[in-house]
C-alpha cells in the first residue's frame, strides 16, 4: 500500500544548500512512496530547471518571495495553504553570507542585513508555520478527533530543520555578523524545540561545515576555499547534497525522536 505523500515548504530553495534539498527530497526512495509536495520560496526571480528524471509536477515555485517581509509571507502562506492544507515540514534555509572583513569591523549595514535575513527570515516564516500547526491542533481538539499522542505520550505530527553553520561553534575570521546570526537560529532551534515539541512539533538544525556553493563562492576568494579544504580532514568542502541528505533524515520518520538537536555536518573538521 502507497504511504502517504508529504508536503513540505522550503525557503531558499533555488540554488546552494536549498536546491540540493528540494532535489533530494524529490528523489525516490522507494517505488511505492509517491512524490512530495514542495512550496519552494526564495528572493530569485528564476526558479531553477530541474532534472527531467525528477517528478516535478508537485513542485511549486514561489519566486520573489522576500522571507523578512512578515506581511508578505503571512499573505503567501494563505496562498500556499488554500492548495495544500497540511504541511508536514518546514526547511529554513534561505540565508547570505557577505564576504569576510578581514581586520576591520563590519559596518552596521551589514550586521542588520545579515541578522534580518538569516534570523529574521527564519523567525518569520518559522512562526507562520507554527501558527498553522497550532491551528490544526485546535481544530483537532475542537473535532474530538484524536490528537498526535498514539497512546502514551506525544507522536510529531510537523517537522521543522532550519539551516545554521558551523560559524555557530567556530567563528571564521571577519565574518562576526554571519556568525552571530548563526548563532542566534541554533538558540531559536533550541528554544522553538523546548516550547513545540510537546506540541508535536520537532524542531532541529543542521551546522553545514564549508559546502561548495554559489554562496561560498561569492564569499571567498579561490585561494581561502583552497586553504580550508587543505585543512580539512577529509581534503575538501562538502557537496550540497551531503547536507541535503542529513535535512531529509531529520525531516522524515527515521528521526522521529530526534529535537533540538544540532547536527554538525563537517566532514570531522571542529573535532
Amino acid at each position: 500500500m502507497p504511504s502517504e505523500s508529504k508536503t513540505y515548504i522550503l525557503t531558499g530553495g533555488f540554488s546552494g544548500i536549498g536546491l540540493a534539498i528540494l532535489t533530494h527530497l524529490l528523489t525516490p526512495k522507494h517505488p511505492d512512496t509517491p512524490p512530495p509536495t514542495i512550496h519552494v520560496l526564495d528572493l530569485a526571480s528564476t526558479p531553477p530547471t530541474l532534472p527531467t528524471t525528477l517528478p516535478t509536477s508537485t513542485v511549486h515555485f514561489h519566486p520573489d518571495t522576500d522571507v523578512t517581509s512578515r506581511a508578505g509571507i503571512t499573505a503567501l502562506f494563505d496562498r500556499i495553504l488554500a492548495h495544500s492544507p497540511q504541511i508536514d515540514g518546514l526547511i529554513n534555509s534561505a540565508g547570505i553570507c557577505p564576504p569576510p572583513t578581514i581586520g576591520g569591523i563590519e559596518s552596521d549595514e551589514v550586521f542588520d542585513r545579515v541578522l534580518d535575513v538569516n534570523l529574521r527570515g527564519t523567525w518569520i516564516v518559522g512562526t507562520e508555520f507554527l501558527k498553522h500547526i497550532l491551528k490544526q491542533e485546535d481544530a483537532d481538539a475542537a473535532a474530538g478527533t484524536p490528537g498526535v499522542a498514539g497512546g502514551k505520550g506525544v507522536c510529531a505530527r510537523a517537522a521543522i530543520v532550519n539551516i545554521a553553520s558551523t560559524a555557530a561553534i567556530s567563528p571564521p575570521p571577519g565574518m562576526v555578523a554571519y556568525a552571530t546570526s548563526k548563532y542566534a537560529v541554533l538558540g531559536l532551534t533550541k528554544a522553538w524545540a523546548k516550547e513545540f515539541t510537546p506540541r508535536g512539533v520537532r524542531v532541529n538544525c543542521v551546522a553545514p561545515g564549508g559546502t561548495r556553493t554559489p554562496l561560498v563562492d561569492s564569499a571567498l576568494t579561490e585561494g581561502m576555499i583552497d586553504a580550508y579544504a587543505e585543512s580539512a580532514p577529509m581534503g575538501r568542502l562538502a557537496a550540497p547534497e551531503e547536507i541535503a541528505s542529513v535535512v531529509g533524515f531529520l525531516l522524515e520518520g527515521g528521526a522521529g525522536f530526534v529535537s533540538g538537536q544540532m547536527v554538525v555536518v563537517d566532514g570531522g573538521f571542529y573535532l
